[in-house]
């Protein structure tokens, strides 16, 4: 506990002011978006005249973008049940005590080479998206160090995982993208052969569809910049405590995982972008070249090469100079912050593996040993028979 304690010591004034303003911009988006659905209800009630109802409409519209986006399970993604995993779920468990936060309700095996919690639905239910990638070209001790850095987060106070500005994140996000949804225009529509009947009549449609569209997207356009706007802002106003929870983080995976599997797990992290591209062109090759043999060949054949080929670049990127300030390569996926690795404000991986290195080292108090790893991968074995099937069907890139 000694790391967390020198970190959470002398907060800086102007770090409080920040995170304090951040609450503040939170607590008043949500209110805007309450009192917009309550106003523009009411004044679609009223059809006295035509310009209200016409306000109480577009009122409604914000609040609908600015709804909270609470989340739920990837339906594309496995899902293991607790019963169906106890071994996987012990370790969470084990870690999660350890850590000192909520165990996790749920677990989804997904194709990226990262580890995440979220927290999904009204009761704010945790659930895990375990990357198997990460997990099959992770060391035993450095999975718990993942796991227990993830964790971390909710025990280290970040803000960016709190309920109240996590959730404005994903609302300004989620608003902004929709924003851009209804803001292009759709001339794939109208596209049509020269030689159709149609042509003309096409031409004329297009012409007017892109006339009004033009007058929707001014309409629509200062709404969307605002939502940019005020995202930017409150992650720039989050961002000194997210770097703060990122640092005490990495000392939780520390403390639970021992020092030496937290720096070797961070210096890992730059095998994902090896990885990623691994798994994409033996994607391609399997689909492209029409190598069928039976389907558990191929499962089994796919992700053993994907571990061989991480296990020969280990060296390589550990000691390549050009990548000591590398990201972890994980992209931007279901999380609403972008992934906080990918924030150019947040400490790189080198001056956070640095950190660890010149602190006192930690022995592990979670240990996953060779008999548990083993049952873990049986019980992960039909998750990734269909992540594997579902990579090489639609060569998408994990």
């Amino acid at each position: 506990m000694a790391a967390e304690a020198d970190l959470d010591a002398g907060v800086p004034l102007r770090e409080r002011l920040s995170t304090a303003t951040a609450y503040g911009l939170a607590c008043l988006l949500h209110a805007l978006t309450v009192s917009s659905l309550i106003c523009g209800v009411l004044l679609v009630l009223r059809l006295e005249a035509v310009v209200q109802p016409l306000i109480g409409l577009v009122l409604i519209l914000c609040a609908v973008l600015l709804r909270p986006r609470l989340g739920g399970l990837d339906p594309d993604l496995p899902t293991l049940p607790r019963e169906e995993a106890p071994a996987l779920y012990a370790l969470l468990d084990d870690v999660a005590d350890a850590v000192g936060v909520r165990r996790l309700d749920v677990v989804q095996v997904g194709t990226d080479f990262s580890v995440r919690v979220t927290t999904f639905g009204v009761r704010r239910r945790r659930r895990l998206v375990l990357g198997y990638p990460l997990w099959l070209t992770s060391a035993p001790q450095q999975r718990v160090a993942a796991l227990a850095h993830e964790l971390g987060h909710f025990a280290s106070r970040d803000v960016r995982r709190g309920a109240l500005v996590g959730l404005a994140l994903a609302s300004l996000a989620g608003g902004a993208e929709e924003m851009e949804h209804r803001t292009a225009v759709t001339e794939a529509a109208f596209d049509t052969s020269p030689l159709s009947r149609y042509a003309d009549e096409m031409a004329v449609a297009a012409a007017r569809f892109k006339a009004h569209g033009r007058t929707v997207n001014w309409v629509l356009w200062i709404p969307g910049l605002l939502m940019k706007g005020a995202a930017r802002l409150l992650a720039r106003l989050t961002l000194p405590s997210a770097r703060r929870a990122e640092f005490q983080a990495d000392a939780v995976a520390a403390r639970v995982a021992s020092t030496r599997a937290a720096v070797s797990a961070l210096h890992d992290r730059r095998l994902g972008d090896v990885v990623t591209i691994e798994v994409h062109r033996l994607a391609v090759a399997v689909r492209t070249l029409g190598r069928t043999g039976s389907a558990r060949r191929v499962d089994q054949d796919f992700w053993a090469k994907v571990g061989a080929h991480a296990a020969s670049s280990r060296g390589s990127t550990r000691n390549d100079p050009d990548r000591v300030g590398a990201g972890d390569g994980t992209p931007a996926d279901s999380d609403p912050l972008g992934r906080q690795d990918k924030d150019p404000g947040l400490p790189a991986i080198g001056l956070r593996a640095t950190r660890l290195s010149t602190k006192a080292a930690y022995p592990a108090t979670v240990l996953l040993d060779a008999a548990r790893a083993d049952a873990i991968e049986d019980e992960l074995r039909d998750a990734k028979r269909l992540l594997a099937r579902k990579i090489v069907q639609d060569c998408v890139q994990a």
